[in-house]
């Protein structure tokens, strides 16, 4: 199988931050004796639960199988991950203050030489993301209209990788402006749970609002999901439903023969006011109609 070829990974490393390169030799130390992959995935799985607590319904089937994983790793060895854990946070505290969004666990599994041909686990370089991002969410005049007719703009990353382009999408509110922790929400979803523990832990870092979903979204078979703190903070479950249930209303009034044969979308329906997130069956029918077009989208 084809890894990460050398070229690759020095342009990687000579783009990293201190924080970034910290992470990677603290990784590298773990992982002499039980294998990068393995480390770097019980890594991103540990760093995910212990940013998820504020999800009192998974809270305690999650903080279990936390203890699953470092039961397998001397003292000394947890030492080095929750210090790697603390330079990611510290990375994101500097890029946040200076307005330099990026992919920077996209980048990191690159610079550890993950990059994997065999199993499509390329992570796309930040600028090339961000050029992608640009092009989907519009220019930033655009965006204040979305926002200001819709109150907030719903992102849709159907394969959402490492979280690159939802990452370019914050940086296309912020150029625009807006406050992205206010004015925009996320859906991703992933087949690899690797990738959506890498996904949640960095909207999570960045406070943004977003619902991160371990599925397919064309068949909508959903394993798990994961609500960032903003999201249930900011009580994002209700002001989704809020809308959901306006769609259904307007959907209603335009076609009522569709309605009458059973065809509005299903997530409407519920208590509109629960604050408390409910583990999902099934992705909502609005993500999978979006999610159809294969690539990011606002829906």
């Amino acid at each position: 199988m084809a890894k990460t070829s050398n070229a690759q990974q020095r342009r990687f490393l000579n783009s990293a931050d201190a924080h970034q390169k910290e992470i990677v030799s603290l990784i590298r130390q773990v992982a002499r004796t039980r294998g990068i992959d393995r480390v770097w995935s019980d890594w991103v799985e540990i760093c995910a639960i212990a940013l998820a607590r504020a999800d009192l319904a998974q809270r305690e089937a999650r903080e279990q199988r936390y203890l699953q994983v470092i039961a397998q790793y001397e003292r000394a060895e947890l030492d080095q991950l929750v210090q790697a854990f603390s330079h990611l946070v510290m990375a994101y505290e500097v890029r946040v203050q200076a307005a330099d969004f990026g992919d920077v666990l996209g980048s990191t599994f690159m610079m550890l030489d993950m990059g994997n041909a065999g199993t499509g686990q390329f992570f796309t370089p930040y600028e090339v993301s961000r050029l992608m991002g640009n092009m989907m969410m519009g220019n930033g005049q655009d965006l204040v209209d979305k926002t200001s007719a819709q109150g907030f703009v719903r992102v849709l990353e159907p394969a959402c990788g490492a979280g690159g382009m939802l990452i370019a999408a914050v940086h296309a509110m912020h150029d625009a402006q807006l406050n992205y922790q206010q004015c925009m929400h996320a859906t991703a979803i992933d087949i690899d749970q690797r990738c959506v523990h890498m996904t949640f832990i960095q909207l999570a870092l960045l406070h943004v609002p977003a619902v991160v979903i371990h599925g397919n979204g064309l068949t909508g078979e959903c394993r798990e999901q994961w609500f960032t703190p903003a999201h249930i903070l900011g009580a994002w479950g209700a002001r989704l439903r809020r809308r959901e249930a306006e769609e259904g209303t307007r959907a209603l009034l335009q076609a009522p023969a569709a309605a009458a044969q059973g065809q509005v979308d299903e997530t409407i329906a519920g208590d509109i006011s629960s604050e408390v997130e409910q583990p999902l069956q099934a992705i909502p029918k609005a993500v999978r109609q979006a999610a159809a077009a294969g690539q990011m989208s606002l829906f």
